[in-house]
């Protein structure tokens, strides 16, 4: 009979712990379900209360000084809905009780699911101290703190174009039901910012320079038709998806004037070349509600590249419901409007043929020789528009409606039809 040499033995225990470290860790940092319900998508009373909250954020550009935004469970339901709608299929919750703020996610991965948690409580300048916890691992606070330092470093900070969260969180006052958040936002262009977000790089200053051209043409030769800027931004371009690009963000600052303060914040040579307050609109089959909706939704999936381009648009039409004034133009009703998410989602998808360097010399020939209707079929005017908040409930749900996505699905196949593919 032989027996094992020491040296074998300690190799086999070696294996064997090894194994059962990479087995253990993932079963232990995972779960057998999720700690986060599946939420529904957000509703129109969701969307106005965000939509509010932004605003006041958003004031914080003009003056230069901090706003605080006061958000109950009411609020942090609002945003973990849009924000779980964003990142899906991971679902997100926020909410506060007892002095406490817990922010819980979990995505599926395989079979389990990585179930992360955190809470905080008091009042801190900037970011407060989190107590993480990964499925059954609580974090101690020295790698807690570095990790969320390696997320802010990957998606925030000196290599994008958003500020790290401590120079927009200025500080965090966490009571028993609510949380009061200082913020001041940065004043860089929100269409980069944008871009930040995704896979997409721009360049600034080709962007700017062919919208100064673009700026010139319009006063020297006024042209109301979108089809026709379109051409002339092209024209303009290199037949790739970095030229379509900036052809597309160029055409969307001039198309959303006067919303390029917002857009486009931060660049002089942007600001310098400001277009006059007789410049022609720009229209899109005679609105100028409708050219926004077609440009702003190309330029937000050339840049980010995600769901982020499609959400907004359909946030903005819930959003409506709820409104007693238009957001865009004169034009456009209050109510859910389907020929505007039409021309949200025309934009959307000639923005997809364009960089797609299979499609994009096809699609490129195809707007530089088309009208409006290549742009938006006049099929696409006979949709519903101005539907209440009660009127969209009744017909077609919630935007995870089935009777929502087939008419989302109806009206992709009527742009198709009519010219987009």
């Amino acid at each position: 009979m032989t027996t094992a040499s020491p040296r074998r033995s300690r190799k086999r225990l070696f294996i064997a712990l090894l194994l059962a470290l990479l087995i253990g860790v993932p079963m232990l940092a995972t779960s057998p379900s999720p700690w986060v319900d599946e939420k529904r998508a957000a509703t129109g009373d969701q969307v106005a209360a965000a939509k509010g909250l932004a605003q006041q954020a958003r004031s914080s550009r003009e003056t230069g000084k901090p706003v605080t935004l006061t958000l109950g469970n009411t609020e942090l339901a609002a945003l973990s809905a849009m924000a779980t709608q964003g990142a899906a299929p991971a679902r997100i919750h926020a909410g506060v009780e007892d002095g406490t703020l817990t922010l819980t996610g979990s995505r599926p991965i395989l079979w389990r699911w990585l179930n992360i948690r955190a809470r905080a409580r008091g009042t801190s300048e900037g970011m407060p101290g989190w107590n993480i916890e990964v499925g059954s691992i609580s974090l101690p606070g020295w790698l807690s703190d570095w990790g969320l330092e390696q997320l802010q470093r990957r998606y925030l900070g000196a290599e994008t174009a958003l500020p790290p969260l401590d120079k927009i969180l200025r500080e965090l006052a966490i009571s028993r039901e609510t949380v009061a958040a200082k913020v001041l936002m940065p004043k860089e262009s929100l269409l980069v910012q944008a871009a930040a977000t995704g896979r997409a790089t721009l360049n600034e200053d080709a962007i700017a320079a062919l919208y100064c051209d673009l700026v010139e043409m319009q006063v020297a030769e006024p042209e109301a038709s979108l089809a026709a800027h379109i051409r002339r931004a092209l024209a303009a371009s290199e037949a790739s998806p970095e030229g379509h690009r900036t052809a597309i963000m160029a055409l969307a600052l001039i198309t959303a004037t006067p919303e390029k303060v917002h857009l486009a914040a931060g660049n002089q040579a942007l600001e310098a070349c400001s277009p006059p307050a007789n410049m022609a609109p720009i229209l899109l089959h005679g609105r100028a509600d409708w050219a926004m909706h077609w440009t702003l939704s190309a330029a937000l999936e050339m840049t980010t590249g995600n769901r982020l381009g499609t959400l907004i648009g359909e946030w903005k039409e819930l959003a409506d419901t709820k409104a007693g004034v238009a957001m865009l133009a004169p034009e456009d009703p209050s109510g859910f409007s389907f020929v505007d998410l039409a021309s949200d989602r025309a934009g959307l998808l000639t923005a997809r043929r364009l960089t797609d360097p299979q499609t994009l010399d096809k699609a490129r020939a195809k707007l530089m020789r088309g009208d409006e209707n290549t742009l938006l079929p006049a099929e696409a005017l006979k949709l519903s528009d101005g539907l209440t908040d009660a009127e969209f409930a009744a017909r077609y749900g919630a935007l995870d409606d089935p009777r929502y996505a087939a008419k989302v699905k109806e009206i992709d196949a009527m742009l198709r039809r009519g010219g987009i593919e």
